[in-house]
């Protein structure tokens, strides 16, 4: 690879070495290996790199093959700004050095650190050995002696290829570009909590990003995924609503692979509210398994969850952003309190149940009462991945405990429909009998959205109060998010607690009134 090592090696070595060096200059993920040896050779990075080579494939073919629109979701420090933002537009240029690169980010300076990256492998023996003087190319491709900015910079003639770096709204007008590569329009949650923000990003795609493109120019967009009106969120709205926009092909691999994944019509309708899901797992990985293992396994993506909450792990690492203020809940309805009521008409445990030790639906309870006051108590919510064993053995341990704090109430769980699913209701409720808890169950008949509404009516008047406790700010995440969510089920525990609740107060404030008006007839009739 090296002019000392050269003279050092047999001609089997040398041929070998030739066969790197033209295989790197044909593949992408070769390029990437020889410049970097170091270089990991990860499935997700591998997926990546094709997607990635199909752009070039499209550029070079004058847009007769290959993909045209890409749009990249993963989350943060897997490897897509190294592989992206550097390598290929390095590699690019080698393949194609009349390429005009355009490479933009939330800010000039991140946009210019990649530019630098860039510049500099040019200059490399390793990148000189497939693209350079030794390459047997009659005119390699060399970084121009005036090229020192790291703004702007050019590839030595005959070459009419090059790379400009801009901050997203920075000055890129009059440049053509064969590739437009965008990094992370926004920097933070802040920006991208900002509508104005959101609206300035959009604008200058629209204005200014999208006329610099040559006729069957590629662009790629990969960003961390913060708020679904974002600019991918946008994008996304726009190809499902007019066919004759520009329609990406997306490559989303969350963090943890889903448990269930959606039908085309149902990503279709995730896809008008600015989320994307993949119909299935892009690399084949069972359900909450993590994408890159070997840098952050299934126990480190856990912590971090907990760390960071629901709502910006959804966004960041699943790619299922959702807006705090959904149409349904808003957070400011709920007060948070420090503590339950002391006198309460009724209290109930309710579940939604699922059996799943994945990444997807899980099994969620919520305790619920209505007290003396009149105002509805949120006092605990739990949401856990279970199997179908450890499903029923976690409910039972959770009622016991929540009996010796607060003495029996009722446990309610639904039933599946058919005679299957009756059983299976039976049988959970001889278990808890046999613990001591007492339960009840039913069908849930109509709309989750009917029963969850009775509960946002009551949350709007001021009703409802949430007890103070680590689990309210993902409840509240959930509320909110609901319907669009990709998690229901601590709302659909919480709406069926509510409508079970108010049956159970109903018949005990009726049952008072009646003991009253008995007692009232008592001490008046004649003796």
């Amino acid at each position: 690879m090296f002019p000392a090592a050269d003279l050092l090696m047999t001609p089997s070595e040398a041929r070998t070495e030739k066969d790197l060096r033209v295989k790197a200059r044909r593949n992408f993920m070769a390029y990437c290996q020889f410049v970097d040896p170091r270089y990991e050779d990860q499935p997700h990075i591998r997926l990546l790199a094709a997607k990635l080579q199909q752009v070039a494939l499209y550029i070079a073919s004058g847009g007769k093959r290959g993909i045209g629109r890409l749009m990249i979701f993963m989350p943060p420090q897997h490897g897509k700004s190294q592989l992206a933002s550097r390598h290929f537009p390095a590699w690019l240029l080698g393949l194609l050095p009349d390429s005009r690169i355009i490479l933009t980010s939330y800010g000039e300076s991140l946009a210019t650190t990649h530019s630098r990256h860039i510049r500099d492998m040019v200059t490399t023996e390793e990148y000189q050995a497939i693209f350079g003087s030794k390459s047997n190319k009659i005119w390699p491709v060399e970084l121009s002696s005036d090229s020192r900015s790291t703004e702007a910079w050019d590839l030595a003639k005959p070459y009419r290829g090059g790379v400009k770096a801009a901050g997203v709204g920075g000055g890129i007008t009059g440049l053509p570009a064969h590739l437009f590569i965008i990094d992370d329009p926004f920097k933070n949650r802040e920006e991208a909590e900002s509508e104005g923000r959101r609206d300035l990003v959009d604008d200058w795609f629209k204005s200014a990003a999208r006329t610099r493109l040559r006729p069957n120019a590629a662009v790629v967009i990969f960003h961390t995924r913060w708020h679904p009106d974002d600019l991918a969120g946008r994008l996304m709205q726009r190809m499902v609503s007019d066919p004759l926009t520009s329609q990406y092909e997306i490559v989303c691999m969350p963090a943890l692979a889903l448990e269930k994944y959606p039908t085309e019509d149902e990503q279709r309708k995730m896809m008008r509210d600015g989320v994307f899901l993949p119909l299935a797992d892009p690399l084949g990985r069972s359900g909450g398994a993590a994408l890159c293992p070997e840098w952050y396994d299934e126990a480190w993506l856990a912590s971090t969850k907990a760390d960071v909450g629901l709502y910006d792990f959804e966004a960041l690492y699943q790619q299922s952003p959702f807006s705090k203020e959904g149409n349904m809940f808003k957070r400011d309805w709920f007060t948070i309190v420090d503590a339950p009521p002391r006198d309460v008409w009724a209290r109930i445990r309710a579940w939604d149940k699922a059996a799943t030790s994945g990444g997807g639906a899980r099994t969620s309870g919520v305790k619920m009462s209505w007290g003396k006051d009149d105002f509805i108590y949120i006092e605990h919510t739990v949401a856990e991945q279970l199997s179908s064993a450890e499903r029923d053995e976690f409910m039972v341990s959770l009622g016991k405990e929540d009996y010796a704090n607060d003495g029996p109430f009722i446990i309610w769980h639904p039933q599946d429909p058919g005679s299957a699913g009756l059983d299976s209701a039976q049988a959970f409720n001889n278990l808890l009998a046999d613990n001591g808890l007492i339960g009840t169950f039913d069908q849930v008949t109509g709309s989750k959205e009917f029963y969850a509404g009775m509960l946002a009516t009551k949350a709007k008047g001021g009703r409802v109060r949430v007890v103070r406790g680590a689990w309210n700010d993902a409840f509240l995440d959930e509320m909110a998010a609901f319907p669009k969510g990709r998690f229901k089920d601590r709302v659909d525990a919480a709406s069926s607690a509510y409508n079970q609740l108010r049956q159970i107060v109903e018949q005990l404030k009726n049952d008072d009134d009646e003991e009253v008006i008995f007692e009232e007839r008592v001490s008046i009739s004649p003796v």
